[in-house]
């Protein structure tokens, strides 16, 4: 048998996962840079990473007096392909819910989920995951349906300000070599 469950939390769930999902990409695009960005993979406290991991191109540069010479151009490695990090943009939580008896406490007061969304003067409105009602609506022994849907859509992330910083960084850098 389905054990009600309140409201709040049937409703709370799934922003808490799509919360812990942000976190779970976020940790993955850290092990990205970590991985492809620096020479030296490291899990030092001190978030030593090791040397940034560069590129090097050779190509012919055509000189003021018409001549030609190689020159070298090196560049790191992050400021060319593209780093994987998305973002929830937009989420639109829907889902079917059947509503069960509300419960009351005896005593309000002792009731420790009386703060809790959902519950009202020691009524607490508990309910089950349920398919979407048919077009008419039906009431049978006091349960009533109410609908909601989950649709995520996920999309490229702004790089965070600090990576934009670094990156800026690092390119001066390597124009005054």
């Amino acid at each position: 048998m389905i054990t009600p469950r309140y409201i709040s939390e049937l409703l709370g769930a799934p922003m808490a996962a799509i919360v812990q999902a942000e976190g779970i990409a976020a940790r993955a695009t850290a092990d990205f840079i970590k991985e492809v960005g620096f020479t030296g993979v490291s899990d030092n406290i001190d978030g030593d990473y090791g040397a940034i991991r560069n590129v090097t191109f050779n190509y012919e540069r055509i000189k003021a007096d018409g001549t030609t010479e190689i020159a070298k151009l090196s560049v790191p490695l992050l400021t060319i392909i593209p780093i994987p990090s998305i973002q929830v943009a937009e989420a639109e939580i829907e889902f079917d819910l059947a509503m069960t008896q509300p419960e009351s406490s005896q005593n309000p007061k002792e009731d420790s989920n009386a703060g809790r969304f959902g519950a009202i003067n020691g009524l607490q409105l508990k309910a089950v995951f349920a398919k979407k009602p048919s077009q008419t609506p039906t009431s049978t022994l006091g349960t009533s349906t109410s609908n909601m849907n989950v649709k995520i859509r996920l999309a490229q992330s702004e790089l965070a300000v600090g990576m934009v910083q670094l990156l800026n960084i690092l390119d001066s850098a390597n124009k005054e070599k």
